[in-house]
């Protein structure tokens, strides 16, 4: 079985979507059911991290980088064989991600 970390910059972007669908959209249930959705999700990968594909980039990439879709956001980390760690890195919005490509 592997660990599961998230790494600051993931757990804070998913702070702060948290916090914007509570605060600025008025709608604490639906912040909730997301943090609740990318929690169950990433837990999962404890088991399976490599069920998800991998994100394939025009640039070479250092690490094997995978990804999942979460409602509205995707789920970006990296698996560390080496440690049996999977690291989150980011979780972005789905529009956020198509304006970096």
């Amino acid at each position: 079985m592997y660990r599961v970390v998230y790494l600051p910059t993931a757990r804070r972007q998913l702070e702060d979507a948290v916090m914007y669908i509570a605060v600025d959209l008025a709608a604490p249930d639906a912040a909730m059911a997301l943090a609740d959705a990318v929690d169950s999700a990433v837990q999962k990968l404890r088991e399976m991290p490599y069920r998800f594909p991998i994100y394939h980039t025009l640039y070479a990439m250092k690490h094997e980088i995978r990804f999942f879709p979460v409602k509205n956001y995707n789920v970006y980390y990296v698996v560390r064989e080496e440690t049996k760690t999977v690291e989150i890195w980011r979780v972005l919005h789905r529009l956020q991600n198509q304006k970096r490509n």
